[in-house]
C-alpha cells in the first residue's frame, strides 16, 4: 500500500470527500480480506470484520493522529474483530450444544433423537446454527441479531439447511424400508 496516496486519501475524505473514502476502501481491502479470512477462516464471517473495520474507520476517522500508520491501524481492528467474531460463535455453538443435550429422550424416539443429532452434525456449522434457532421459534430478525448475519444471509442459509437435512433425513428412512 502506498502510503503517500493513503495520505492523501485520508486527507481527501476528511475533507468531506466521500469517493476517497471508497478508493481507500478499494486500496486496502485485498489485504484486510486475507488478514481476516486468516482468522475466522469462512468468507462471510471475513466480509463481516472487514465492514465492521471500515465502520469503526469511519467512526474513529478524526482520532487517528498517524496518517503514515493507517494500515497498521486496520490491521489492528481487523484482527480484533475477527476475535471478537470467533469469541461470539464459540459462545453460540456452547448454546447450540446445551440445546441439543437438552431434547428430552423418550425410548421410541431415542433412536430418531440420535439421528437428528447425527444428521445435524454432518450439516454446516452457519447453518445448523441457524436451523436451530428457527426450530426453537426464533424470527429471522431475532436470528440475525444472535448471529451477527444479515436477514437475507439467515435466509439462504435456513433454506440450504432445511434442504440438507430433509435430504438427508428422508434418504436414512427410506433406506430403512428396503431391509
Amino acid at each position: 500500500m502506498e502510503k503517500i496516496k493513503v495520505q492523501f486519501l485520508l486527507k481527501e475524505y476528511r475533507k468531506g470527500n466521500n469517493a476517497a473514502l471508497e478508493e481507500l476502501m478499494l486500496l486496502t481491502y485485498k489485504n484486510l480480506y486475507s488478514l481476516a479470512y486468516s482468522y475466522v477462516k469462512d468468507h462471510m464471517l471475513a466480509e463481516d470484520a472487514i465492514s465492521e473495520t471500515y465502520m469503526k474507520l469511519i467512526e474513529k476517522i478524526d482520532t487517528i493522529k498517524n496518517d503514515k500508520n493507517l494500515n497498521g491501524y486496520l490491521r489492528t481492528i481487523v484482527i480484533n474483530k475477527s476475535l471478537d467474531i470467533l469469541r461470539k460463535r464459540k459462545k453460540e455453538f456452547c448454546m447450540e450444544d446445551e440445546i441439543l443435550d437438552s431434547q428430552p429422550e423418550k425410548s421410541s424416539t431415542n433412536m430418531d433423537s440420535q439421528y437428528v443429532k447425527y444428521i445435524l452434525s454432518k450439516i454446516p456449522s452457519a447453518q445448523r446454527e441457524v436451523l436451530l434457532y428457527w426450530q426453537y421459534g426464533y424470527t429471522l430478525r431475532e436470528t440475525a441479531q444472535k448471529t451477527g448475519y444479515t436477514i437475507n444471509q439467515i435466509r439462504l442459509l435456513l433454506d440450504k439447511a432445511k434442504k440438507t437435512f430433509f435430504e438427508k433425513y428422508h434418504k436414512n428412512k427410506a433406506d430403512e424400508t428396503l431391509y
